[in-house]
């Protein structure tokens, strides 16, 4: 059994100790792509003796990050160096801290071809508190780790809501961990701001790629961002998050000050996609809510978007 871990990460480095601290101990070797980071993941990484790697195939990323695409080659490099088990888990994710001296147990049971489905614990402008209600955020399970079979392919064409193994998701497929025997703490969402950023850098992206008759379909697949009814929330046990470091940034700064913004480069990006294709082209999205990106259009515009 070797288990490797696969990230693919751009400019990550506020999140990479987090993810770092319980994914290493589980995992014989990660292997990384990173996406042209500017700030210092790829220091990070190495100096953690994670395998760094670079994606090339940068034309079919003209949109911006496509993790989908990444994982693919991810898989390759893990097959190449003789990795049996494979753990997929993002820069804003790791696994709850009851879960690694189990691990390694758990995976070895696995036959191959079988996954191991955790609970996503959407952590909601919170770093102890996760949703628990009715709502899409909440009792989702998902694939984090596969033990490999030599026939299976990954599937890259969906943009960005990906799965993360390789091969099929069913019945047959999956082990369901419960959730007192560990989870996968994702913090996407405790970082408020940043989290409404990324998903407006994503839409932004995906139309890029899509073009404006996909304007609809966006929208709709991100809708669910947007949802703040019903917040129930769970504390979870203080040994679920032992020893696990987060960075110094507000849960949620109210004034959208953008020095709290983890990745600030993302501003960057959606600005050189204003500039180049006209503010104006991406006013059906839903992505004014976020003040910097709403201030842009009416300084490219001189009026406020629809």
């Amino acid at each position: 059994m070797k288990i490797i871990g696969l990230i693919p990460f751009k400019n990550e480095e506020h999140l990479l100790p987090t993810y770092l601290s319980n994914v290493q101990p589980v995992c014989d070797d990660i292997i990384a792509i990173d996406d042209n980071s500017t700030d210092n993941s790829r220091q990070i990484m190495e100096d953690a003796g994670v395998i760094v790697k670079e994606y090339e195939d940068t034309e079919k990323l003209k949109g911006g990050f496509s993790a989908g695409l990444m994982r693919q080659n991810l898989f390759n490099y893990a097959r190449e160096a003789g990795g049996t088990h494979f753990v997929c888990l993002d820069a804003d994710e790791t696994f709850t801290s009851n879960f690694v001296p189990i691990a390694r147990d758990i995976m070895s049971q696995l036959n191959i071809g079988e996954k191991v489905s955790m609970q996503w614990l959407a952590l909601w402008k919170s770093s102890t508190h996760y949703r628990n209600d009715y709502t899409v955020w909440s009792n989702n399970f998902k694939d984090f780790i596969v033990c490999d079979d030599p026939s299976y392919e990954y599937d890259a064409n969906r943009f960005l809501c990906e799965a993360r193994t390789l091969g099929p998701n069913n019945d047959n497929t999956m082990r369901k961990l419960e959730v007192e025997h560990g989870a996968v703490l994702h913090y996407q969402f405790t970082f408020y701001n940043s989290f409404h950023l990324k998903q407006s850098w994503y839409r932004v992206g995906e139309l890029v790629q899509r073009g404006q008759s996909a304007i609809r379909d966006i929208n709709n697949k991100y809708s669910i961002t947007l949802l703040e009814n019903n917040v129930g929330m769970t504390e979870m046990p203080e040994e679920w998050i032992e020893n696990i470091p987060l960075p110094d940034i507000p849960n949620f700064d109210p004034e959208w000050n953008e020095k709290y913004f983890m990745k600030k480069d993302l501003l960057t990006d959606i600005y050189k996609h204003f500039d180049e294709y006209g503010a104006e082209y991406f006013e059906q999205l839903d992505i004014w809510h976020v003040p910097q990106l709403r201030n842009y259009f009416i300084k490219q515009t001189g009026r406020t978007p629809r």
